[in-house]
């Protein structure tokens, strides 16, 4: 919003100087509070420490844009008594509470006052008639007498009629919002304040306001205390009319500002300027030296520039649209506003108020730049040689140069356009060119020699709270570019183009991108349907209505996602956000986890991120007034247009979390940017992520669709593994899915997932549960169109491509090797359950890592023999993947419970188990159904004791997985014993599973769940099927342990089949020897490790 008719200040002499730290001196902290009336107020009702407090908390842009060396922004703006009484935000609302944008008040027509409250004796209110020539006379005799801008009486406004004709008489303009107070007796017109509607967007929120100005009181009723009255009447006023918000402005702090600028001078006419006391003389300096200084070339240096013309509104509305949008707060014009705010129609006797110019690219005939500035001068009071100031305004402006993704090109663009507009109001006789720190104003006011006016500028929301605005200043109230408003968010998605893609990969990003986009209003971004469509993700309500019903609905919970993540890092007060190609870039670096490429504190868990992404359930809320009733009503009934939920932020109640735990992602996002005063704002609105939680719903659906597509790679089709999900398949799915919400405890969340549990169970228990949403979102990294693997055509006549007949979906790779059997446990669901928390040879996930699973041993296979799997197992020298199914014992239903270990050390004999170890992996023991438990290895040395290994083989006992192993013993059979927090024990005969768990036990192999039970349990297994599985690294990494385990084992199998071979020829016959033969034949078998020893582990 730019600021018509406001008063910049003089020149600062001392605008170099600035505060770095957050305490102000003292005699600044004095000036503040005598300069601002309102906070002075609040101040001096509160004890010391809360008073101390508030000034803590408050932004520190916000205290120094409230200082001017003199008091220049003071003016009556109302007692603090009374803004406590109206629907703004308190000081210190973002301190103490999340900010929830939207309405603070619901007002109800119904009861609006149809009369205004009455005025003192002798005054009366009227409303003015602009159209009336002696009225508007009167308002202006007003202005002109009574609005003066400095406490030492030096320059005045002089409004002319052409001025507030063009500023008060917009379209739309409703006469009852120009009120007046006229003296009874005299008929005088002695205070007056102005509103004119308009329309603005609010971080993509639009709301109908009413932009209040001309708020005026004749000097001798300034002990009246006028403008409290003056503001509830225009307020009243406007709710008849159904507006219920406002936007003004104003140089003191009141409750509380949305955003707070500065204004800078250009001095056109330096020698008048310093003459009438506005400029100073820079200490060293001399006049002729300030006069070259602020020289300007006498023509234009942009080709096509001219003035603009009524045949440009169309072009310039497209034009400004688009670059509006960029910024957190801007006006969203009609094709009529452009109309009268920046097309200048000449009429006699009339003066001329706004200059507009365009730029016409003379081989197109495209308009591709926009300025503008306004014409407000300034009557200088008392001066022997000058009597007027010509001050000419920066308005609006725009260029194409924006949309593109080179920001060096549009600071050039910028200051070229605008170093022109400084000619051109040089040619228009203008004294000073007057421009505030908003919008991409920081990209060029220092480069073209503007000076730090003394003058502030702060913008106020009525009855709409929202989230602080970057002003275009820094702590030092300088102007600085990663302050802009919006363009933050914009500068961490250029960060992150620049550092985390290669050239390549962003062509075919925005390849893929743009032509897909939709366009509205010169914003292009995707919807949910594009997306889904893209990453050919299920989406119910999206699918072809002819067609089979889609067994997977997951499109609306990843476009919620999506829309959540695109706002980072202000994802806690501007999701959701649309999904232009900037939020699409923060998307697919975040689920990809690149960001560790542009941020200093790169490596952060994202856990926080992707909860609150998912999180659509709020905390419970006290029961709604009537009128809140009725608003809730009229949202339901209005019609939805996608999945997408809003992202609501509830009044928090944190006390149970600590205060310390920040997203480390967001403040690594906004340390890079220099922009860490942001951060602590948009933190204290984020902990209310604690008070939400993740419907079971919702969390189904998406680990419904990252179980199917657990194995993508990154150029793999979607379709591969979404086409062809039968019945079958999708109720193994939900099992599966089911199981692992249950390790979430969703029963102690009311049936949600809080983000205690949501962090907890992701970090210790599925490390990997969103990796399949890295291979899926780096399909935006290639475009089928850019395939450098295509031959260019040598002939440049494009043929029309012939209709492509959709080749079948290939079947999906298997991890699995061939081998002796199928496995009759290891369904594909099963394998994706293991690759959200398995670990592999390295740091990846099984499916990314490339291993495959040999089959070693299975009892469907090989039988139920402790002799077969010695055999089996014993053999394989590589780390292995034991996993069995069956079903509870005493249980009255079918629920099939699956159990299994993770053991990277080969199984050894009982003569080689003090032998090192050479694996920096640990064994862990899990459970995937009916619940997922997993249970990690303990990293603590103490527990690797001979008689406490991973897992330990016997003939005679069977297995035991982290169990303590009882010391040997001739005189009875002593069996392994559960230690710790897990354990897993199978009898000899392969028939019964203990599987033992317990809340504490950090002596044992294994670690305690991260669910783990009050107290210890046992639970007792029939067996229904046992498999080994060995596991082969990847041969494309270079590594041949697998091979060579595969090789080592068929070798020992082969030596077995000699060593039988030979034994088939001992002569050992029990009758007709004599005992010496019979005892030569026994040595020879136990030489041969054929017979003897019982015990292997």
């Amino acid at each position: 919003m730019s600021d018509k008719g406001k008063a910049p200040k003089r020149e600062d002499e001392s605008s170099g100087s600035g505060n770095d730290g957050k305490k102000l001196p003292p005699k600044f902290a004095s000036l503040l509070l005598e300069q601002n009336p309102a906070l002075k107020q609040e101040l001096a009702n509160m004890d010391k420490d809360q008073a101390a407090a508030l000034l803590h908390n408050m932004d520190l842009s916000q205290m120094l844009t409230g200082l001017s060396m003199g008091g220049k922004n003071q003016k009556d703006m109302a007692s603090y008594k009374f803004w406590q009484t109206q629907p703004v935000p308190a000081f210190n609302d973002a301190a103490n509470k999340e900010i929830t944008q939207g309405p603070i008040k619901i007002i109800d027509p119904e009861k609006v006052s149809k009369t205004p409250d009455t005025l003192i004796e002798g005054f009366e209110w009227c409303t003015l008639d602009l159209t009336n020539a002696e009225e508007l006379k009167e308002l202006y005799e007003l202005l002109n007498n009574h609005y003066v801008e400095d406490d030492n009486a030096m320059f005045r406004f002089s409004y002319s009629e052409s001025f507030l004709h063009w500023a008060l008489m917009s379209p739309g303009w409703k006469k009852e919002w120009h009120v007046g107070v006229r003296a009874t007796k005299s008929r005088k017109l002695v205070a007056s304040i102005c509103g004119v509607p308009t329309e603005l967007r609010v971080r993509g929120e639009r709301i109908k306001v009413t932009e209040i100005n001309f708020l005026c009181i004749h000097k001798k009723l300034r002990s009246k205390r006028l403008t409290p009255v003056l503001i509830k009447e225009i307020t009243r006023r406007c709710y008849i009319n159904g507006i219920y918000q406002a936007i003004y402005t104003g140089g003191v702090i009141l409750p509380t500002p949305v955003s707070s600028c500065r204004y800078y001078h250009r001095a056109l006419d330096w020698l008048k300027l310093y003459e009438v006391g506005f400029s100073p003389l820079p200490h060293g300096s001399t006049k002729a030296r300030m006069i070259t200084k602020n020289h300007l070339p006498t023509e234009t240096l942009t080709p096509g520039l001219r003035p603009m013309e009524a045949k440009d509104i169309d072009a310039v509305f497209d034009l400004l649209e688009r670059y509006m949008r960029r910024f957190d707060m801007n006006q969203a014009f009609t094709r009529e506003e452009i109309d009268h705010w920046l097309v200048y129609k000449e009429q006699p006797g009339k003066e001329q108020v706004v200059w507009s110019y365009v730029v016409e690219d003379p081989e197109t005939h495209k308009i591709t730049d926009f300025i503008s500035f306004y014409n407000l001068s300034s009557t200088v009071i008392d001066h022997a040689k000058h009597d007027a100031v010509r001050a000419a305004y920066m308005y609006y402006y725009a260029t194409e140069t924006a949309f593109s993704d080179d920001k060096q090109a549009l600071k050039d663009r910028l200051q070229l356009l605008t170093n022109d507009a400084l000619i051109c109001a040089k040619k228009a006789r203008f004294d000073v060119f007057n421009a505030l720190t908003s919008h991409d104003n920081p990209l060029f006011l220092e480069q073209l020699k503007f000076g730090a006016g003394d003058g502030q500028l702060h913008f106020y929301l009525y009855n709409y709270r929202a989230a602080p605005i970057a002003g275009g200043i820094n702590e030092k109230n300088l102007p600085d570019e990663s302050k802009m408003g919006g363009e933050l968010s914009y500068l961490l998605a250029e960060r992150f183009a620049t550092k985390c893609f290669t050239p390549l990969e962003l062509t075919h990003f925005k390849d893929n991108f743009f032509p897909r986009a939709t366009e509205q209003g010169g914003l292009r971004y995707w919807n949910e349907k594009t997306l889904s469509d893209f990453l050919g993700i299920p989406d119910g309500i999206h699918s072809d209505s002819s067609s089979q019903e889609q067994p997977l609905d997951a499109g609306p919970v990843i476009f919620r996602m999506v829309s959540f993540l695109g706002a980072f890092p202000f994802q806690n007060t501007l999701a959701p956000s649309v999904l232009t190609f900037e939020a699409m870039v923060k998307v697919v670096v975040l689920l990809t986890e690149r960001y560790g490429k542009a941020l200093k504190r790169g490596h952060k868990d994202r856990i926080k991120l992707l909860f609150g992404s998912l999180a659509d359930v709020g905390r419970k809320m006290p029961p709604p007034t009537e009128s809140e009733e009725s608003v809730a009503k009229e949202e339901i009934a209005s019609p939805g247009n996608s999945h997408a939920l809003g992202f609501s932020i509830d009044e928090p109640a944190n006390d149970e979390y600590d205060e310390d735990e920040d997203d480390d992602l967001a403040l690594a996002a906004l340390e890079s940017l220099d922009a860490i005063e942001v951060f602590k704002h948009d933190h204290r609105v984020d902990k209310t992520v604690y008070e939400t939680r993740i419907s079971t719903d919702t969390f189904r659906r998406l680990l419904m669709l990252l179980l199917v597509i657990a194995p993508l790679k990154p150029l793999e089709s979607l379709k591969v593994y979404t086409s062809g999900l039968d019945a079958a398949r999708m109720e193994a799915i939900r099992i599966q899915a089911d199981s692992i919400i249950a390790a979430f405890s969703p029963e102690e969340s009311d049936g949600g997932i809080s983000y205690k549990a949501f962090a907890r169970t992701v970090s210790l228990s599925l490390p990997y549960l969103f990796d399949p949403l890295t291979a899926l979102f780096e399909h935006m990294l290639f475009s089928k169109n850019l395939d450098l693997s295509q031959h260019r055509q040598s002939d440049p006549v494009v043929e029309p491509e012939a209709e492509k007949t959709e080749e079948p979906v290939p079947p999906p790779a298997s991890i699995m090797l061939p081998g002796s059997f199928e496995s009759t446990i290891l369904t594909p669901t099963l394998t994706s359950h293991l690759s959200l928390f398995l670990p592999s040879s390295s740091s990846l996930n099984l499916f990314r890592s490339g291993i495959k699973l040999h089959p070693v041993f299975s009892t469907s296979a090989h039988g139920s023999s402790l002799s077969s799997f010695s055999h089996h197992v014993l053999t394989w020298q590589s780390a292995t993947l034991l996993i069995l199914q069956g079903s509870p014992k005493d249980s009255s239903n079918d629920e099939l419970t699956t159990l299994g270990a993770y053991l990277p050390q080969n199984w050894k004999t009982n003569s080689s188990h003090s032998s090192s170890n050479t694996s920096d992996l640990l064994p862990c023991l899990f459970q995937l159904s009916p619940k997922h438990t997993l249970l990690q290895g303990n990293p603590s040395p103490s527990v690797k004791k001979p008689n406490t290994p991973a897992a330990y083989f016997s003939t005679t006992t069977g297995i035991a997985i982290g169990c303590q192993i009882p010391a040997p013993s001739r005189t009875q059979q002593n069996h392994p014993k559960p230690l710790g927090a897990g354990s897993l024990l199978i009898d000899g005969n392969l028939e019964t599973v203990e599987f033992h768990t317990a809340p504490l036990g950090h002596d044992g192999v294994f670690l305690p769940a991260s669910t783990s039970p009050d107290k210890p349990t046992k639970t007792t297994i029939d067996l229904y099927a046992l498999e080994i599985w060995g596991i082969v690294p990847d041969p494309e990494a270079g590594a041949d342990l697998g091979s060579s385990a595969v090789e080592m084992q068929r070798a020992k199998w082969e030596f077995e089949a000699r060593e039988a071979e030979r034994r088939r020829n001992i002569n050992f016959v029990s009758s007709g020897a004599d005992q010496s033969t019979n005892e030569n034949a026994r040595w020879l078998l136990e030489a041969a490790g054929i017979i003897g020893g019982d015990q292997r582990h």
